[in-house]
């Protein structure tokens, strides 16, 4: 059974020009500074695109996943190479996932799975506290040079995993990133929460 569900288009109206304020559950806090984990890894590779975990922060009511999309050039002439950088580390707007965005997600130890795939994960107007977790990118950047670009999105989990297994799962298959899945601890997340600290007291 496939981990990621079939994909449901939004037309780009959905979204206001507007966004007045981020409810506190869309974002890490700004206010605090996270506890670092040392997890990295090797996610998944192609010829020419490697997917990585570049480390997870934990907040006190929340988790930051840092994951890398690193890009190398090969044999192609400058035109082909630009095209591939803008289809790789363009910015995925609603609509666009016949794009082929990328695609990550989550399993939480009590079995709720939650994707995150380039669209937005919340619009304005909904701003009341949601009865269940919460996946999204908090950051989208990029850059690099003629040989190699490199592109990270930061995937805000809120609140906190339940104790237990964590599956961190990705597809990218416009890319050749076949789904895959990578387990991490509930528990130690929860547990480096506890040494997150306020910025400012």
């Amino acid at each position: 059974m496939r981990f990621f569900p079939e994909r449901e288009q939004r037309s780009a109206d959905r979204r206001g020009a507007q966004r007045d304020r981020s409810p506190r559950w869309s974002r890490p806090p700004e206010d605090e500074l996270p506890h670092a984990l040392g997890e990295t890894a090797v996610l998944a590779t192609t010829e020419n695109l490697a997917l990585l975990l570049c480390g997870v922060r934990a907040y006190s009511d929340g988790a930051l996943f840092l994951v890398e999309w690193r890009l190398r050039r090969l044999d192609e002439d400058d035109a082909a190479w630009a095209s591939l950088v803008r289809r790789v580390g363009g910015p995925r707007l609603p609509g666009e996932q016949e794009l082929g965005s990328l695609r990550l997600g989550v399993q939480l130890a009590d079995g709720e799975r939650l994707v995150a795939d380039g669209d937005s994960w919340w619009l304005p107007g909904e701003l009341s506290e949601p009865d269940r977790h919460v996946l999204g990118m908090a950051n989208w950047s990029g850059g690099g040079s003629d040989d190699t670009q490199i592109f990270a999105g930061d995937l805000w989990l809120w609140p906190l995993p339940p104790e237990g297994p964590l599956t961190l799962a990705w597809e990218w298959p416009a890319f050749g990133l076949t789904e895959g899945t990578r387990e991490l601890s509930g528990g130690l997340i929860r547990a480096a929460a506890g040494r997150a600290r306020p910025i400012w007291e």
